[in-house]
């Protein structure tokens, strides 16, 4: 740098400088203020030089290099961002979301499914790709752009919203671009049209495709021959063309007529080397496929979870990108949003199910963007994601725009597509499938109930327009129809619940009440509340069938009072009434401590009580221990601790927890040990140490040490469940901090950890007990691996209030089983490890017995490892 000093007063036009542009064949560089169109504008002529630099077309060098710069121009302005019309976006502000920034690549099979849709109850992986000598035939699914590399022409079929359209405006976009050779392909010219357009010109004359695709470009608002040009690029053999939504030909033999065309467009044009790409749903595409060499058709699977967790990040970092630029700011906030959408799709079957589509997934992103509270609810969801399907993306998804088809009346299709989809469960629960002429008899019943004047006429329009124009309704397997996902059918059938009520709440408890206990009426029945309450906003109606349950309890035990309870949290705070929450959570405090209902179930309730925002009264109670002698470990010695002690009923939890971390005890340095500070802000990192030490210290690295490990975590971070994933160095840490916050503590005494000794003896009591409860192992009075009726655990933490049947004679509870408790003691005379108590929910009744004794290094951070406090001596 020189010393030279920059005025900073403005300069007239006149006055600045030209800047020169200066660019290589893959970039341009611009000076200035500059934006994404300038940019894009720019690439655009260095690409044009570079596409035609080795060929002689019949055309000037100026003029084609002109016609093809202002072609890649259209095709970049016209598909660069994100078409979000008909996903039901109320933003004020537009969104401009980059396709690129947001695109998931795409995986194919190379097969048709059975019926017109993959049966989502099976795996998607399908056979064992050994059983065949070449990857692109069957087996595992196979990446898109594969499948265009290796052929000439790929037709590629998939679902409504399953990302056909958007894959070929991917295509088109970074071929514009100038990035072909990045996706494995060469500097393809990308032709871009829909066929319903070549379809209607079909229609008016007798036309060549290419004919066509001179015609349609040739009206893009510029003088120059942007068809010639597209010609030129045909001889050569340097164009991919993309001909997108064969299925919006509605007509069978004008789909017929177009298929031949397209056929002899492709036989003629691929010896030269151009490449070609057809989609279309898999509706009506078996009555016109065609077969030519080198062409291969395959159908787009659905997204798996690692595909939906990169939709999700790139989706969350472009909208914090688009309101608040590229700051730490927003790439804290865009990992928070993507943290909380992804725990709303993995929370829920049916959320995760309909996840599954980039349709459905962008529009769950979109709900949750605008404040639906999800997976709870979720009825908003599925109510946006059928009209949708019904009307307005239909309508506005093509590239040209242009309609595809008739309109379908939304309201009156789903008051035949409900009760439709309630019969559908009731004959074939959980499975969803039935015969054709079954569902045509019963669609004929339900026009004649509506007294329509010729119910055979109307069933079958219905079904064909269902089936074509919204594609909800399909045939899943040979003469067997069904919903394209189950979901729609479970929350259809909660439509038709809810209406059948009109205001009467008695005729939905009698059959919900039938159908307590079985899992495929479960999700029906928690979406026929919350439709009653927040889409009908009938929040009395809703009230009174979750009261109905709790007080008949109809099916097994704690059955009904837990589905209760899942209805109340789906639809709180608007959907239910006070009294009806107040009267759910009564019946789930009951129900989680009775010793008479499923272990798992018990789990649940309690996990449930803490979200709806029930706390037990005495959290924060401490019980006295008296200095007894007692009978300690295996042998049942005696011993005696020297001194009374105070420990805490229960371990301690996350709504606790929380107390510290809001009050900045992870920034407090006088909360921590000179050890704990060192591991807290990373200089602990810079030690000699053993191997396993330096293995969960790279497992935590330093930005995830302010805040419990497991923090985030829907289930594992429950207020009144224990905190876990907290080090040796966090309970320390937090017992210092309860040291400044605690009152009336004895002279002497301050809030540590318990020492071994003192654990057990609070544990076990003074008889030499082998649990806390006495001799012999109870499944219900601890959360322990063997607790479980299978015996294969509960699945997670539990409310440390939910087993009054495991309290010791000192009162203190969950002293075995939940989470490991670490002590103060340490475990070996080197003092490597310290002294673990009490068994977990992962772990066995045996490690669970009161005088048993683990070792975890300070370090450890486990989901199955907690704390529990004592007010205690200091010098003891």
């Amino acid at each position: 740098m020189t010393g030279k000093k920059i005025s900073s007063k403005k300069t007239t036009r006149q006055q600045s400088p030209e800047l020169e542009i200066q660019a290589g064949d893959a970039s341009v560089a611009v000076g200035g203020s500059i934006t994404d169109s300038a940019i894009i504008h720019g690439q655009t002529i260095v690409l044009a030089d570079r596409f035609w630099r080795d060929l002689q077309p019949a055309i000037p060098a100026d003029t084609i290099k002109q016609a093809t710069a202002a072609y890649l121009a259209y095709l970049t302005d016209r598909h660069y961002y994100l078409s979000l019309k008909g996903m039901g976006v109320s933003d004020r502000v537009p969104l401009k979301l980059k396709l690129l920034d947001l695109y998931v690549p795409l995986k194919a099979r190379m097969e048709l499914p059975e019926g017109e849709t993959w049966k989502r109850d099976l795996s998607l992986a399908g056979r064992d790709v050994a059983e065949y000598e070449d990857p692109l035939h069957f087996g595992d699914p196979v990446p898109l752009l594969n499948v265009l590399k290796n052929y000439s022409g790929v037709i590629v079929l998939g679902d409504p919203g399953a990302g056909k359209t958007t894959f070929v405006k991917y295509l088109a976009v970074r071929l514009a671009r100038g990035e072909g050779a990045d996706m494995g392909l060469k500097d393809y010219l990308p032709i871009l049209l829909p066929l319903a357009a070549f379809a209607n010109a079909l229609q008016n004359k007798d036309t060549r495709l290419d004919d066509f695709i001179a015609e349609y470009f040739s009206a893009i608002g510029s003088d120059l021959p942007i068809g010639p040009m597209l010609g030129e690029a045909l001889k050569a053999g340097r164009a991919l063309i993309l001909l997108d939504g064969l299925d919006e030909v509605r007509d069978l033999n004008l789909r017929n007529t177009v298929v031949e065309r397209v056929v002899d467009f492709y036989t003629f044009h691929r010896h030269q080397g151009n490449k070609f790409v057809l989609t279309s749903r898999v509706i009506g595409y078996r009555a016109v496929r065609p077969s030519a060499e080198n062409l291969a058709e395959c159908t787009i699977v659905d997204f798996d979870d690692d595909e939906i967790e990169g939709f999700v990040t790139r989706w969350t970092s472009a909208l914090e990108k688009q309101a608040q630029g590229h700051t730490s700011v927003a790439q804290a906030d865009a990992e928070a949003d993507r943290r909380e959408l992804l725990d709303a799709i993995n929370h829920n079957p049916g959320v995760r199910q309909l996840a599954s589509t980039p349709l459905l997934l962008t529009i769950l992103a979109l709900m949750k963007r605008q404040g639906v509270t999800l997976p709870e609810r979720r009825v908003q969801l599925y109510d946006q994601y059928v009209s949708t399907l019904l009307s307005t993306w239909n309508r506005a998804r093509s590239i040209s725009g242009r309609a595809p088809g008739r309109d379908i009346d939304e309201i009156q299709t789903v008051r035949i597509l409900a009760p439709l989809a309630l019969w559908m469960h009731e004959v074939s629960p959980g499975v969803g499938l039935v015969g054709r002429e079954d569902m045509r008899r019963k669609l004929e019943e339900l026009f004649h109930e509506r007294g329509e004047s010729s119910p055979h006429q109307a069933s079958r329009q219905f079904m064909l327009d269902v089936r074509e124009h919204a594609a909800l309704l399909l045939e899943r397997g040979p003469g067997e129809y069904g919903f394209i996902h189950l979901t729609f059918e479970e929350y259809l059938a909660a439509v038709a619940l809810a209406f059948m009520g009109q205001g009467d709440s008695k005729p939905i408890i009698d059959t919900l009440s039938r159908h307590v206990g079985e899992q495929a009426w479960r999700e029906v029945t928690l979406l026929t509340i919350g439709y009653l309450g927040i889409r009908q906003q009938l929040p009395k109606i809703a009230g009174e069938v979750v009261e109905a349950l709790v007080d008949a309890q109809p099916g097994p035990a704690g059955e009904a009072v837990v589905l209760a309870g899942d209805a109340v949290l789906d639809t709180w705070p608007n959907g239910v009434p006070p009294r009806s929450r107040d009267h759910v959570i009564d019946a789930l405090v009951t129900a989680m401590q009775d010793e008479g209902i499923r272990p798992e179930l018990r789990r649940h309730a309690g996990i449930l009580l803490g979200r709806l925002g029930w706390r037990p009264g005495d959290l924060d109670r401490f019980v006295e221990v008296p200095s007894d002698e007692y009978q300690a470990g295996v042998r049942k010695e005696p011993k005696r601790i020297p001194h009374n002690y105070f420990v805490a009923r229960y371990p301690v939890t996350n709504i606790q927890f929380a107390r510290f971390v809001k009050e900045d005890g992870y920034q407090n340095r006088e909360f921590w040990s000179d050890l704990g500070w060192e591991w807290r802000t990373g200089k602990y990192d810079q030690r000699t140490m053993e191997g396993v030490e330096r293995d969960w210290l790279e497992h935590r690295p330093l930005a995830k040490r302010n805040m419990p490990y497991y923090w985030h975590n829907i289930e594992l971070s429950n207020p009144i469940v224990p905190v876990v994933g907290v080090c040796w160095f966090e309970a320390e840490a937090y017992c210092k901090w309860l040291s400044k916050k605690i009152v009336a503590v004895p002279d002497g005494y301050y809030v540590r950890l318990l020492t071994t000794d003192e654990w057990e003896r609070a544990a076990r009591g003074t008889d030499g007990r082998e649990y806390p409860w006495g001799d012999g192992f109870n499944k219900a009075a601890a959360n322990t691996w063997d607790s479980d009726s299978t015996g294969s655990g509960l699945g997670g933490t539990t409310a440390v209030v939910t087993f009054p049947q495991g309290a010791s004679p000192t009162d203190t509870w969950d002293m075995s089983g939940n989470v490991w408790e670490w002590t103060g003691s340490w475990y070996d005379e080197d003092k490597k490890y310290r002294i673990v108590r009490g068994g977990s929910w992962i772990g066995y009744q045996w490690f669970a017995r009161s005088s048993f004794c683990n070792w975890s290094i300070p370090l450890m951070f486990n989901d199955d490892l907690g704390f529990r406090v004592a007010i205690a001596p200091k010098d003891s």
